[in-house]
């Protein structure tokens, strides 16, 4: 069966991957070098590639499948832990040394940390962790000092739209760049919400925005409402649309997106200050859909 477009395209070397900074890139090379890992900590917010990073990282160092654990945290309950991952990583590697990929670091109790941290003294001779997660506060500092840790933030947003193009071309899909930009727009910095965007909405071998997943999508909506000046449908879209938890992201999108709204491009500064404003009151108000209508409202009256 042919593999999901994420794990199709997923980066099969440190190479591949679009690296945060140059300090991350080079200790990475220094560590495939070297041929040598500390217990690793990845954190940043979803679909920023920790994980391919650290699956790329286990494959060019050359460690053998049968030394790699995956451990998702949100699912492992304390005795699991225990259990499955002291009797992994207490026996001898088939290779250098074993690795234990512990996924959704930040879903583990304060029990399941504090035995985490003996376990990782205890079997310090023959495994390594790599930790990934997407709130690091929730992981205790006594934790965090065994691993060393690395902040994966969301590439460039130019390196994003490379991507997307490089991933429709290989998957022989025709494609609007107009297009190819709003689909970014509309997951940054979700790498992995994009390549999942753009298989659902490739029919036929083209990309379509009006069919597929894109159909779906209120963020893909919203973009043409926002070029038009029309901030009362746009409002219309989001609070008919959005999910409760995803109101958040509207701030965020609509800063992105200014650019794209002529109407506010007189007022740009003061459109910054209101959604800086409603953002605050987002976290304090009962009615969040209300405070995303009322926020609407004021950017209106701004164009």
């Amino acid at each position: 069966m042919k593999k999901v477009w994420v794990e199709q395209h997923r980066p099969r070397s440190v190479d591949r991957v679009i690296m945060p900074d140059e300090r991350t890139r080079l200790k990475f090379k220094e560590f495939i070098d070297n041929g040598e890992i500390p217990n690793l900590l990845m954190y940043g917010g979803p679909g920023t590639g920790k994980t391919s990073l650290s699956l790329a990282l286990i494959r060019d160092l050359g460690v053998n499948k049968m030394d790699v654990m995956k451990i998702n945290c949100s699912d492992e309950k304390i005795d699991a832990l225990r259990d499955k991952v002291k009797g992994f990583a207490t026996t001898m590697p088939m290779g250098k040394f074993k690795v234990v990929r512990l996924e959704e670091f930040d879903y583990l109790g304060h029990d399941a940390q504090a035995l985490l941290r003996a376990l990782i003294e205890d079997v310090s001779s023959s495994c390594r962790f790599i930790a990934t997660c997407n709130y690091i506060n929730k992981v205790t500092p006594p934790l965090r000092s065994r691993f060393q840790e690395f902040a994966i933030k969301a590439p460039a947003r130019e390196d994003i739209v490379v991507l997307a193009a490089e991933i429709l071309e290989a998957e022989g899909i025709e494609f609007d760049v107009d297009d190819l930009d709003k689909v970014v727009a509309a997951s940054y910095p979700d790498v992995r919400k994009m390549i999942q965007l753009l298989e659902g909405s490739s029919i036929n071998g083209k990309l379509s925005l009006t069919t597929g997943a894109a159909a779906a999508d209120w963020k893909l909506e919203l973009l043409p409402l926002l070029e038009a000046g029309d901030l009362k449908a746009a409002r219309k879209v989001v609070c008919d649309s959005a999910t409760t938890e995803e109101l958040q992201d509207v701030f965020r999108f609509l800063f992105d997106n200014l650019h794209r709204i002529k109407c506010l491009k007189a007022n740009v500064e003061e459109a910054v200050l209101r959604i800086n404003d409603y953002q605050y009151k987002h976290v304090f108000v009962g009615d969040k859909e209300l405070n995303v209508y009322a926020l609407f409202g004021e950017l209106a009256l701004l164009s």
